[in-house]
């Protein structure tokens, strides 16, 4: 069990890169890694956390530092694992209720059972050259203590990579940030199940605001009734589910607590995270029936979305896509809106918007096994702000919606 890696092609990506491991660091990256939380050291978001080897060798296991805290949880999760701990800031003690003596005594008793000593003392925190200490013993212990290694760069902070690189004289660290975008970028049945599945939810959470939406509501209300939708589509899961949401109302943006009113346009952007996997989706609504211009507005972005999408398939670089949508605009009398990217990767990250992007500078291949988010913002101000948004799932034949919701500007209130 190695979290959502393939290591096979993770090796074959090592092998093209030079490199003989991935050592990762980050939150995120830890999980996609382990399938399991890096634990609350992670939430300070600095190097040392934890950490965990992908050797390129597919002989050789994963290797996992983690806080002492969250060991038993690593060793549950991983049985193959060679997992090594380091101390932080939290003390637990077992509790032997079978014991005689009082409870301060039981408590020690539990306490040294754990290795603890009246001379152990723990860190503020954690401490880097702990955790590095022992990312040295798991590289040492796999023959990669002299090799060159990649780390995800675009996460360490430079203090903390030169104290690695210090701790780690032998070792060549080079940034292999792309080498795990790369990674990433295809994704397993599992994460692909995670990203659905988010959708569904946040399907559902539209469906209730456009249902029970009214002129007169706040934004705060409108994104409530989101929630509520979703919080019901997902009673029962087992995964953890999170939102943001990304709304503009009215044809200038309005402050949170203006309300809406007839003729206001609605942009939801909606973010559902399901399992740490965050999906991407976005569908506009108008306050009673919409101006002419409003109408058009929308017609244009439904019609460079389907241009945009016919392109969308494996073999094709993203680049290509970006230039078509362009294109798209530029027939409808836009030739001058220039747009940065019309999507995006989705999948594990502090943000929905994940490498790569539907980018006029991207090389990057289509391939079957990604899940894209394609979009087509027009906004707008003094008329509307609209996003067209759908997250698609790349087949060998072609990109599959996740969306079932119509792509059509809707009527509310």
């Amino acid at each position: 069990m190695t979290g959502f890696v393939d290591r096979r092609r993770a090796a074959q990506l090592m092998k093209r890169a030079g490199i003989a491991a991935l050592v990762l660091c980050a939150p995120e990256a830890f999980h996609y890694a382990t399938g399991a939380s890096i634990g609350p050291a992670g939430l300070f978001r600095r190097a040392g956390a934890g950490f965990v080897v992908i050797p390129a060798s597919q002989g050789l296991p994963i290797g996992v530092v983690v806080a002492d805290f969250n060991m038993g949880q690593l060793q549950r999760a991983l049985s193959d694992a060679v997992i090594r701990s380091h101390p932080i800031w939290i003390e637990t003690a077992t509790f032997d209720a079978s014991r005689p003596q009082g409870l301060a005594r039981r408590i020690l008793a539990g306490l040294g059972s754990s290795g603890w000593t009246p001379a152990v003392t723990r860190p503020a925190t954690f401490e880097l050259a702990n955790s590095v200490h022992e990312l040295k013993q798991i590289l040492t212990g796999f023959g990669l203590d002299r090799a060159r290694i990649g780390v995800d760069l675009d996460f360490i902070a430079a203090a903390d990579f030169s104290v690695m690189q210090a701790l780690l004289p032998a070792c060549t660290m080079v940034d292999g940030s792309a080498v795990l975008d790369r990674l990433r970028a295809i994704k397993s049945p599992r994460e692909i199940d995670l990203l659905q599945q988010g959708i569904i939810l946040s399907e559902a959470g539209l469906e209730r605001l456009q249902v029970d939406a009214m002129a007169g509501m706040r934004q705060a209300d409108l994104i409530a009734l989101y929630r509520q939708g979703v919080a019901t589509a997902a009673s029962g899961l087992s995964h953890p589910v999170a939102t943001a949401e990304y709304v503009t109302l009215g044809a200038r943006l309005k402050s949170t607590d203006a309300k809406a009113m007839p003729g206001d346009p609605l942009k939801c952007d909606m973010v559902c995270t399901v399992g740490g996997y965050a999906s991407d989706m976005s569908r506009n609504f108008t306050f009673g029936p919409p101006s002419a211009e409003q109408a058009e507005l929308h017609a244009i972005a439904e019609r460079v979305f389907d241009d945009g999408l016919a392109s969308l398939v494996p073999g094709t670089t993203l680049a290509h896509v970006h230039r078509v949508a362009t294109e798209s605009l530029a027939r409808q009398g836009l030739r001058t809106y220039r747009r940065g990217h019309f999507g995006h990767g989705v999948g594990q990250s502090v943000f929905s918007e994940q490498w790569p992007f539907i980018a006029a500078d991207s090389d990057v291949i289509i391939e079957a096994g990604m899940v894209l988010a394609f979009e087509i913002p027009l906004y707008i101000d003094g008329l509307a702000s609209f996003n067209l948004e759908d997250q698609f799932l790349i087949t060998p034949n072609g990109p599959v919606a996740m969306n079932r919701l119509p792509r059509r500007l809707e009527t509310i209130g």
